[in-house]
């Protein structure tokens, strides 16, 4: 084997070790000792890949979601280029978003790892994954967050970005507990049916979208306090 090839198989071996010990045990759970134990690598090895620890969790980050970023822009692009630049219907916008990392998590012999992935990204409390995640994904979801309020202008902004926040925060619960799911069912809702699930996210998410504004500021209006008559002595 050629020493470049050595090297990439080297460098899969460890994002593949580090991927896994991110979605158990988060940034700061994880061991880079037993990362490079599970990788059969050394901890120079790590360094020199990556320079740090948290440059291993951008690398992971990167090989697993770079690629659904890559296709959420281009299917924007398509659907802009298709409608000529008017605004996409809502229900092909959040086909747009949602079927990416739907099929990342369906992944042969990866989609659990991925799921747990997902969800530590989540929920984990770290500072600097989080700001990683924002980095990473902060183009495309503004992109994304345009292209919805091209197609509902009635949403103000407060309205759009809750909204948009309950599509990614129901899409992630579901791709994260899809075993919980389906025994609350009795197995009528199954997760791992991705056509039925999709079809469900697209049917409740562009109606809430559709659902009229709050207000301006995305808070309810304050209801006229009831006027009491005069006191009787």
């Amino acid at each position: 084997m050629k020493t470049s090839a050595r090297t990439q198989a080297s460098r899969s071996s460890i994002l593949d070790a580090a991927e896994k010990a991110f979605a158990d045990a988060g940034f700061e759970g994880a061991s880079l000792r037993q990362i490079v134990k599970d990788a059969g690598a050394n901890l120079a090895t790590i360094y020199y890949h990556f320079g740090s620890k948290e440059g291993l969790m951008e690398a992971v980050l990167r090989r697993r979601f770079g690629p659904v970023h890559q296709e959420h822009f281009q299917e924007l692009l398509r659907l802009q280029r298709e409608h000529n630049g008017k605004p996409v219907p809502l229900e092909k916008l959040l086909e747009a978003m949602l079927l990416p990392p739907l099929r990342l998590a369906t992944t042969a012999g990866k989609g659990e790892t991925i799921m747990r992935l997902i969800g530590r990204g989540v929920v984990d409390p770290n500072r600097r994954t989080q700001e990683l995640l924002r980095r990473l994904h902060r183009d495309v979801r503004q992109a994304y967050l345009d292209a919805v309020q091209q197609s509902a202008p009635h949403l103000s902004k407060a309205d759009l970005w809750w909204r948009f926040e309950f599509v990614w925060g129901a899409f992630i619960f579901i791709l994260c507990n899809p075993s919980r799911i389906k025994e609350m069912t009795a197995g009528v809702c199954n997760p791992n049916h991705i056509d039925a699930l999709l079809a469900q996210l697209i049917v409740a998410f562009s109606a809430s979208f559709r659902a009229p504004a709050i207000s301006k500021t995305g808070r309810p209006p304050r209801r006229a306090a009831k006027r009491r008559g005069p006191r009787v002595a």
